[in-house]
């Protein structure tokens, strides 16, 4: 499992990279690297 600090980084990235943004709601679930790929698969 990532730290929250990292985690918030990834999601900060993640924003960054795909111009969108993750809701808190759903940033909240993503907890490790697999997670933020399904996101960003699910969603994009």
């Amino acid at each position: 499992m990532l730290t929250h600090s990292i985690l918030v980084e990834l999601v900060m990235a993640l924003e960054e990279e795909f111009e969108t943004e993750i809701p808190d709601e759903e940033a909240e679930k993503i907890t490790t690297v697999q997670l933020a790929i399904d996101y960003i698969n699910d969603n994009l």
